[in-house]
């Protein structure tokens, strides 16, 4: 579900080196998650900023919303917030940014296989992992524009 993915790179903003996007498999390892309770939700990268939904305990009970970064040849978990539980998440949560970068969550009606999000002028189709929920990051190419990620209904 990650919009960089696995075997997917990006630059390094100081190294200029390619470098891969975040990953399930990451959040969990550097996460401090346990693999046999945790479920990522979904993960997702824009160049040197990520962003990931994790239920912490399996049930859907709590959420957590964490932002991450890479530096110095790795990912690292920045920020951690807790986003209440999986039957209450709504459409959309503009999660805020990290960096440069904006994000946003939530969960897609039913059966839905993707969303889409609208963000600085462009739409962007989001996968829906198996739980139901998406994620968005994207780092701003207009600093100036101050204007959320938005979801668009069809």
């Amino acid at each position: 579900m990650n919009a960089d993915g696995p075997g997917h790179y990006r630059k390094d903003r100081l190294t200029g080196h390619d470098h891969p996007g975040l990953s399930e498999e990451e959040v969990l390892a550097r996460g401090g998650w346990h693999p046999r309770y945790a479920r990522i939700l979904a993960a997702v990268s824009d160049g040197d900023f990520g962003f990931a939904v994790i239920d912490g305990n399996g049930d859907g009970a709590e959420l957590e919303a964490e932002a991450w970064t890479w530096d110095n040849g790795t990912w690292h978990g920045a920020s951690s917030s807790g986003a209440g539980a999986l039957s209450d998440l709504g459409p959309l949560r503009t999660g805020g940014q990290i960096g440069g970068a904006c994000f946003a969550y939530g969960a897609a009606p039913s059966r839905r296989q993707s969303v889409t999000i609208s963000f600085e002028g462009r739409l962007h189709d989001i996968p829906v992992g198996p739980a139901g929920v998406w994620a968005f990051i994207k780092v701003r190419t207009n600093p100036a524009d101050y204007e959320p990620p938005a979801l668009r209904t069809r």
